[in-house]
């Protein structure tokens, strides 16, 4: 994944998140994609700084 791909995910992830009922499939689904795409773009951040 490339930081557009990221950044996109991260733009609509969070609303599929809170359209759907806490505890749901969907619910748990879109927040398990959340904290990926989070820990995914530390880690570019990281790799960015240390070079």
């Amino acid at each position: 994944m490339d930081r557009e791909d990221l950044a996109a995910l991260a733009d609509v992830l969070p609303s599929l998140k809170w359209q759907a009922p806490e505890g749901s499939e969907r619910h748990t689904w879109a927040d398990a994609l959340v904290r990926r795409v989070i820990d995914a773009q530390e880690a570019r951040e990281r790799a960015a700084t240390a070079e």
